[in-house]
């Protein structure tokens, strides 16, 4: 008893505990396991071997076992438990891991430790710079060309703001997250799954089912189980042990979400836990914690553990099949968000900030830095009411002198996701990280929305031109608009016709500027990718572009307009590479609407001789 006291409470620096080798395991054995069912302090609880399940997940074998401990009689195993680690004659054999929903006993699977250690031990690509103390911080990799494709199929920043959905609808659930882990194999016709508890705090109803559909293909599972912990973090754990709760941190602050694990194994500052993946994403940074449990929640579904993230005392490593890793001697970097909100109804105005920290992963941080701006929102705006908004965003990158700014106006009738979707500063998150060009580090985003509640907006109807044809110069056109009681409304909008033009038959195209095509050509580097963001248009000006029969190139991020055909029909053959693509050159006028614009109109048009 004294020796299984001093294994599951033992310090991160403890000597490694002895291990019991899979090929002795044997049905109708049985062991104790260590948990925490509450607070900080691992409990035991015993259960019995039922079967070794072989090639269960690819070369890797789970323990089947069952527990009639009456700890468990009232949840059975629940999420939060993976990860627990139990003992076979005093030595571990494996972490609790997989179980079944809807069961009527604690039953389920325990990956081997031999397996989790394995994975532990597999090689780092990132280098890390150390910072004051010691301490080793990660450094951010580029992503490949693989992860600019599940954007779009080319390098062109217009498509990949596209593939996030249209400008005015919710984007959270198209940009890309990590591809969803293969299916477990089936046992006695059953499945039995990883889960994940996300337990989420500071989180409104809409915000929290955004998260919920977000992580559906995934094993996160989205938990009402946050919140502070019942101590103060000085008060709380400072070390993890064998059989304690670990949190990866997803998001802190005035919002948190964190996944929730147990400790399974410890070998100086290495942390082994869960004894499943998250995302099963391999080599994976983000911030670790020590947790508080509240307590084990019952549920006829699958019961799960209410706790929350204490103290950060490492970096997750790695997430693999058999185990996620973390590195004490570590820290990842977090993006701070500060959000600031302005509300005016009438007279009454209301303001509120929301600051949070979001872990810097190329597939997460650009989802979740969206539903801490719709949760922000949807506190100022819960009813579906008419609003105006206009949204200040800013992303700061490091080495890059000025942030990368949007001023974005937006109308929406049925609340804060349609205007969410719209916010630019959010959108460029995605493409940014995604780039293939090289490593990408956002150092904070800063967004400031003032929301008006009146409908200040026109839906673009018709275009009209006074005469029949343009003239070269400047020429006004006619735009009908309709608001959202159903009333017409006029205004018009300054057209300009380049000299060269003269005779020529063109596309006139009159749209807002947040939905007019970018002007710029695909991008051949970080710089070019950031130039053509600064080209984006906001909502609250008229885009009118007129486009010509001639052709141009884009070559080495720049775009050559009016080529003679003869360097056209050369460069035709190449235009399959990024280096020269052919291009449709553009003429475009930017004014000032006088109120939020939707829609886009076109028409084909004479420019006098």
């Amino acid at each position: 008893m004294l020796v299984v006291g001093a294994a599951a409470s033992a310090p991160a620096h403890a000597a490694p505990i002895e291990i019991y080798p899979l090929s002795k395991v044997q049905r109708g054995q049985t062991g104790y396991g260590m948990t925490t069912f509450a607070g900080t302090k691992p409990e035991r609880f015993t259960f019995e071997v039922v079967s070794v399940v072989h090639n269960f997940l690819p070369k890797m074998d789970v323990i089947l076992v069952k527990s009639d401990d009456p700890k468990l009689a009232v949840s059975g195993f629940w999420q939060g438990m993976s990860g627990s680690p139990l003992y076979i004659d005093d030595k571990l054999v494996c972490a609790f891991s997989y179980g079944f929903r809807f069961n009527k006993m604690s039953l389920g699977g325990c990956t081997p430790i031999e397996y989790m250690k394995k994975d532990g031990d597999a090689y780092r690509r990132q280098p890390g710079v150390t910072l004051p103390g010691g301490k080793v911080q990660p450094m951010a990799a580029a992503a490949t060309m693989d992860d600019w494709r599940r954007l779009t199929p080319r390098l062109d920043v217009a498509e990949a703001m596209a593939a996030l959905g249209p400008a005015h609808k919710n984007w959270l659930l198209s940009a890309p997250l990590p591809a969803p882990l293969p299916k477990p194999a089936a046992v006695n016709g059953d499945v039995m799954a990883a889960s994940v508890p996300l337990t989420v705090a500071g989180f409104s109803a809409p915000a929290f089912n955004q998260l919920t559909q977000m992580f559906s293909d995934s094993s996160i599972v989205p938990v009402r189980a946050g919140g502070t912990a019942g101590n103060k973090p000085e008060e709380g754990p400072k070390q993890f042990v064998m059989g304690g709760s670990i949190a990866v941190e997803l998001i802190r602050g005035d919002m948190a979400a964190a996944a929730v694990g147990t400790v399974s194994y410890i070998e100086g500052p290495k942390v082994l836990a869960f004894g499943h993946p998250m995302f099963q994403s391999g080599e994976t940074y983000a911030p670790v914690s020590t947790v508080y449990v509240h307590t084990v929640v019952p549920s006829a579904q699958s019961a799960f553990v209410m706790g929350s993230a204490v103290n950060e005392i490492g970096s997750l490593v790695q997430d693999r099949q058999s185990a996620i890793m973390a590195d004490l001697g570590l820290r990842s970097p977090t993006i701070p968000v500060d959000i600031a909100i302005t509300s005016t109804s009438g007279k009454h105005s209301d303001k509120g900030t929301f600051h949070v920290e979001i872990l810097d992963n190329k597939f997460l941080t650009p989802q979740l830095t969206g539903a801490a701006l719709m949760n922000a929102i949807n506190h100022y705006l819960p009813d579906r009411e008419h609003v105006t908004a206009r949204v200040d965003s800013a992303v700061r990158v490091k080495g890059i002198a000025d942030p990368i700014t949007f001023v974005d106006y937006m109308y929406a009738n049925d609340g804060a996701a349609s205007v969410m979707g719209t916010v630019r500063g959010l959108r460029v998150i995605a493409p940014l990280l995604l780039n293939p060009f090289s490593p990408v580090k956002i150092e904070r985003v800063d967004i400031n929305v003032n929301l008006d509640f009146k409908a200040n907006f026109g839906e673009i109807k018709e275009l009209r031109i006074p005469t029949a044809e343009l003239a070269v110069g400047r020429n006004l056109v006619d735009v009908r608009m309709t608001t959202y009681d159903g009333k017409d409304i006029y205004e018009q909008v300054p057209v300009d016709v380049p000299a060269n033009l003269a005779g020529s038959i063109v596309q006139l195209e009159v749209t807002a500027g947040d939905t007019a095509k970018l002007d710029a050509a695909p991008p051949v580097d970080l710089p070019s990718l950031v130039a053509a963001f600064r080209k984006l248009l906001p909502g609250n000006v008229w885009a009118a572009t007129i486009y010509p029969a001639d052709e141009g190139v884009a070559m080495e991020g720049k775009l050559v307009r009016d080529l003679p055909a003869s360097a056209l029909d050369k460069l035709r053959p190449q235009t399959h590479t990024q280096r020269a693509v052919a291009y449709k050159p553009i003429a475009r006028t930017i004014a000032p609407a006088n109120r939020v614009v939707e829609g886009t109109t076109t028409m084909l048009v004479r420019v006098r001789r």
